[in-house]
């Protein structure tokens, strides 16, 4: 379970004031929000990228630093390097997170294969977004924390990645969190809706 506790979270201005919540595994979650308004920053709070003012933030009872590896997080495809391609990402993570996943399938899994030693340099921000699929689910991590993953993403790739994520939260017990500024672009059944808005942060219903 991911727990917190009384978040408040401020940049150059407030973002977040005083937010509870348990995120448990198995289940999908979607936080709505204009752009601007703190999506990114509250994942980046999450993994202890930025500080927080208030409050705690508990993976599975014990700080993030020490469960990190629970965790998979790569907030764009802006953190890539032009210069590296998508198998020397995968492979990375699939050592660091010391994943059991097969490489082969996930190349496979939205074409990532057909371009995987090709420098990123030399990408369309949907090949890019296809990579940032690809490193999650090699990742296998127990939580994943997806900053607007489906910007870039044509209809069948999108549709492809919600039915997937359907499998990882309904086979494999996943706790996924997922940011967009779309509140159409939700295709979960059973997922728990949250609308950042005001500093303050609800779960709404359907």
């Amino acid at each position: 379970m991911l727990e917190v506790n009384h978040l408040t979270i401020k940049t150059c201005q407030p973002i977040l004031h005083d937010f509870s919540y348990q995120f448990i595994p198995g289940q999908f979650y979607q936080i709505v929000a204009e752009n601007g308004l703190g999506k990114t920053s509250f994942l980046r709070a999450i993994t202890n990228l930025i500080p927080i003012a208030a409050g705690k933030i508990c993976l599975e009872g014990k700080p993030y630093i020490q469960n990190k590896d629970k965790v998979f997080f790569f907030e764009s495809n802006d953190w890539l390097n032009p210069n590296l391609n998508s198998l020397d990402y995968l492979k990375f993570i699939k050592n660091m997170w010391h994943s059991q996943v097969n490489l082969a399938d996930e190349l496979a899994f939205l074409g990532v294969q057909d371009y995987a030693k090709v420098p990123i340099k030399k990408y369309s921000l949907g090949m890019k977004q296809k990579l940032l699929v690809a490193m999650y689910f090699v990742s296998d991590a127990e939580y994943y924390l997806m900053d607007e993953i489906t910007n870039g993403l044509d209809e069948v790739s999108r549709k492809q990645l919600y039915d997937r994520l359907a499998q990882e939260v309904s086979h494999k017990n996943k706790c996924i969190i997922m940011t967009s500024h779309y509140s159409s672009e939700l295709r979960m059944i059973n997922a728990h809706r949250l609308v950042l808005e005001q500093q303050m942060m609800r779960e709404v219903q359907e």
